[in-house]
């Protein structure tokens, strides 16, 4: 399992080495995201090394990310590893993502999988990982 620095879980999003995938799964993606999302993107784009890889290797919107950038130059994993538990970089990375359970509740079940709950329960799954990074 990899997460986002603000909690999504990338490596179940299907950017996530969407190249390697090939063109038929990027144009699924595409295809996906234009009517899920309204996001139409290049079916080259669907590539995605996970948040935290180099920008070279992420997925474009994520390259701006704040929440990212700050993670990269902290040396972190993710925000749990943060001691500030209170972040507006952090909270402006995951409003991006809060809306996504409500678009969920339109899907067939198999949209619902594989192209909204890799965003969904991002706070939930950043507050475990937090408290886990605690205990150690």
């Amino acid at each position: 399992m990899l997460m986002s620095a603000c909690g999504v879980l990338c490596s179940d999003c299907p950017a996530y080495h969407g190249a390697e995938k090939g063109p038929q799964h990027q144009a699924r993606v595409v295809e996906a995201w234009t009517r899920i999302y309204q996001r139409p993107e290049s079916p080259a784009s669907i590539a995605c090394g996970g948040c935290l890889s180099s920008d070279a290797d992420v997925f474009y919107t994520s390259v701006g990310c704040t929440c990212r950038l700050c993670c990269q130059g902290k040396g972190f994993g993710s925000c749990a590893e943060c001691p500030q538990e209170s972040c507006d970089l952090l909270e402006h990375a995951q409003a991006v993502w809060d809306g996504v359970p409500a678009i969920g509740k339109t899907l067939t079940p198999e949209d619902y999988r594989t192209y909204a709950q890799p965003y969904c329960a991002h706070r939930q799954r950043l507050a475990e990982a937090r408290e886990r990074h605690a205990r150690r």
